[in-house]
């Protein structure tokens, strides 16, 4: 009887243990994470001046389109980059980031869910002088995309602890004063962040 009760109790957590790995497909996740951009370029502005590692935050969500399929689409938005010329701050960047990829999700028996995927990125910003000129420039569109690796790790099988490490890389995008082009900008950057994901049971929109 003892050996029944231990086998039975060993199948059950196997059971749940591998519910909670099993794919997200049929299921939405809604995900808010923080993090950290880095650029990776020397030159941020037309050749003159290089941005330093900023703080970024958003979230956004993703659907499991089969077992090992999902698509995620999210913003990421980052505050505050400073950018720098000779050693001295001149301007104050902020950069939008909008984002849709596929993940390929590997489902072992469980918790930790790694994935690799790839996907567009549409970013846009803001540039303020920190000069006594106080200008104020518009970071035009740009388009490009990313590659990234991450994992899940599932709490239960309804929330996950999210890691995401993204290369993102765009064409030089236009600095706009007003209606004139003043120069470029070049946004290729390193994106590192950690948060949580919600997922919604698979009837939730039945």
């Amino acid at each position: 009887m003892r050996r029944v009760m231990i086998m039975a109790a060993a199948g059950l957590i196997l059971v749940s243990t591998t519910a909670w790995a099993e794919s997200i497909q049929g299921r939405f996740g809604i995900t808010g994470k923080v993090g950290v951009l880095v650029p990776l370029k020397d030159e941020f502005i037309s050749s003159t001046s290089e941005a330093r590692t900023g703080f970024a935050g958003g979230g956004g969500v993703i659907y499991g389109l089969g077992r090992n399929l999902a698509v995620e689409v999210d913003a990421i938005h980052m505050p505050n980059v400073d950018v720098e010329s000779a050693g001295s701050k001149v301007f104050e960047a902020s950069l939008t980031d909008l984002a849709v990829g596929l993940q390929y999700r590997f489902t072992p028996v469980s918790r930790l869910v790694p994935y690799l995927g790839a996907g567009a990125d549409f970013i846009k910003g803001d540039l303020a002088s920190t000069t006594g000129a106080r200008a104020n420039y518009n970071l035009d569109w740009t388009v490009g995309g990313h590659a990234e690796a991450g994992f899940d790790y599932f709490l239960t099988r309804g929330i996950a602890f999210t890691v995401n490490m993204r290369g993102i890389y765009t064409a030089k995008g236009n600095i706009m004063g007003g209606d004139v082009e003043v120069g470029k900008y070049d946004p290729v950057s390193f994106l590192g962040t950690v948060g949580f994901r919600l997922f919604l049971p698979e009837s939730a929109f039945y």
